[in-house]
């Protein structure tokens, strides 16, 4: 399978089937997935946070207007963004960076400095957009290893975040709920999963400057 193959595979699934689990070899493939996603300046200023539990999908479907595919999900993976966004992010890549390359942290002050830079020049409401698009790149990074491996999904902004973060525990972690991603695998019943799917022409969609 090639990956736009898996990609036209691909389907918001609206009714997955409840007795088919991901395992867990494949729920790791899809976090180091988000793990490795890009984002600006290399930073990942959001978290991942796994739920398989039930009762607790139960109640986080209830804040998502109902909407089956919380409950009905083998897993639902929430991304949730760091609601302060300073100085420390960059200091904690610096951190890590510097362990993994097994280098002195002095080697990276340019780059530090760069980056203090750039934030500053940003208000609050300015970081925390910018945090939320690097989440998002995850997000789309999970969609296409999750297709790729045939595991279904269905991106989701249509809950309330508020209640996420209460019922995740996150307000202490300064982090808020953004999008999240049912897993699973599509029930026999899910008609939309079966219908073409629509998307501009090329000619629609690209602009070609040669």
């Amino acid at each position: 399978m090639n990956i736009l193959e898996s990609l036209q595979w691909r389907s918001a699934i609206k009714q997955f089937d409840p007795s088919k689990k991901v395992s867990q070899e494949d729920l790791n493939h899809l976090i180091e997935s988000a793990n490795l996603a890009a984002t600006s300046g290399g930073f990942q200023p959001f978290k991942l946070i796994v739920v398989s539990e039930g009762e607790l999908k139960n109640q986080l479907a209830n804040h998502a207007y109902g909407q089956p595919q919380v409950k009905d999900a083998s897993h639902v993976l929430v991304f949730a963004d760091q609601t302060q966004v300073d100085d420390r992010i960059i200091q904690d890549y610096i951190d890590r960076a510097s362990e993994v390359r097994n280098v002195g942290k002095e080697t990276f002050e340019g780059y530090a400095n760069a980056m203090k830079m750039y934030m500053s020049s940003m208000d609050s409401e300015t970081r925390y957009a910018w945090s939320k698009n690097q989440s998002y790149i995850a997000l789309g990074t999970v969609l296409t290893a999750a297709a790729d491996m045939r595991i279904d999904t269905c991106p989701m902004e249509g809950f309330e975040p508020l209640k996420y973060q209460e019922l995740l525990g996150l307000e202490s972690k300064n982090l808020m709920p953004v999008s999240i991603l049912p897993i699973g695998y599509r029930s026999e019943n899910d008609v939309h999963s079966k219908e073409a799917k629509v998307r501009k022409t090329r000619e629609n969609f690209v602009i070609e400057l040669n």
